[in-house]
């Protein structure tokens, strides 16, 4: 191997081990922290899960949904991608809105945007090359919907978070045509809930979004009340 290229991979060593004993040591302390609080926190989670959230979030580093709402390993069930999408047709989410539904019966579905998402800024730019390109399709043609909306609102970030707002709901919308949410909805185990949430990356808040249920309703999306 070239010695330009020794230099910029390691195995376990040099600069990039300290990064990641870090985290390691991190580990360590939030065990050592849980068990000060509860001796039989990890014992209990061997025998099985049963969140009573699905939650989705976007991949964004700055988003650490658990640490955000306090939540214990158990408790939220996270799906994470580039700009929370659920898009029909996609395995990974058919596959976690199933099980989730099925197999877990948790009683809320969350999808949770957030400002300054990087995804949303590139399909507010159109952004269609590469595997981020062809992921962020759905977000291409929901700003073309919106466009007037959206073009009316001067401030590009603000223009990007109105985008993710809508986002939001699309997610949900597209949550509500999943066979194994038509399943529930239908009467087919507990109750079901959604819920839309934006996360504020300058203030550390997350806000819930209103959502249109009479529309959804007047669809056929959702039962009547």
């Amino acid at each position: 191997m070239p010695e330009a290229e020794a230099q910029t991979f390691s195995v376990g060593r040099g600069e990039g081990a300290a990064e990641v004993e870090r985290l390691l040591m991190g580990n360590r302390a939030f065990v050592e922290g849980r068990l000060l609080e509860d001796a039989d926190a990890f014992r209990r989670l061997i025998r099985g899960q049963k969140p009573p959230f699905l939650l989705v979030g976007c991949c964004d580093s700055r988003k650490p949904l658990d640490l955000l709402t306090r939540t214990h390993p158990g408790e939220l069930f996270i799906h994470r991608n580039i700009a929370n999408l659920l898009p029909p047709g996609d395995p990974a989410s058919e596959a976690v809105l199933e099980f989730a539904m099925s197999v877990l019966e948790v009683r809320h579905i969350v999808v949770s945007g957030h400002t300054r998402c990087g995804g949303i800024h590139a399909g507010l730019q159109g952004l269609s090359q590469g595997a981020v390109g062809h992921w962020i399709q759905p977000l291409r043609h929901l700003a073309e919907k919106h466009r007037a909306e959206l073009d009316a609102i001067a401030e590009e970030e603000e223009r990007a978070d109105r985008l993710a707002e809508r986002n939001v709901v699309a997610q949900l919308r597209n949550a509500l045509g999943n066979a194994a949410v038509r399943r529930r909805l239908d009467g087919d185990g507990p109750p079901l809930h959604l819920h839309g949430w934006m996360f504020r990356v300058e203030t550390g808040f997350l806000e819930p979004l209103p959502l249109p249920e009479e529309e959804w309703r007047a669809e056929g999306l959702l039962p009547e009340s």
